[in-house]
């Protein structure tokens, strides 16, 4: 079975209310969807949110709609960490 790769998104990524951001996930190298970590009022929740690399774009919604756009609005930000991430190890599709 492949192995997990992921990124730390703590401290890179701000909070969107209740929303903690923790770290993009990964198996296949060249993956056009990661999932993103949060925990969720300081518990980490048992699944992610899903990003589409291709469309820059978090599929899933969180909690209610203000929360869901806040983590939504952030989509751009953890791209451009995982794309950088995965540029320098020659594993990005892109």
């Amino acid at each position: 079975m492949p192995e997990i790769k992921s990124i730390d998104l703590r401290g890179k990524i701000a909070d969107a209310g209740a929303v903690h951001f923790l770290r993009a996930e990964w198996m296949v190298p060249r993956s056009r969807f990661v999932i993103v970590r949060f925990s969720l009022h300081n518990k980490e929740q048992p699944l992610g949110v899903r990003l589409d690399l291709d469309k820059r774009a978090i599929l899933d919604d969180v909690q209610d709609e203000e929360t869901s756009a806040a983590v939504k609005a952030r989509a751009q930000e953890i791209w451009n960490l995982v794309i950088n991430y995965r540029k320098e190890r020659h594993e990005t599709y892109v």
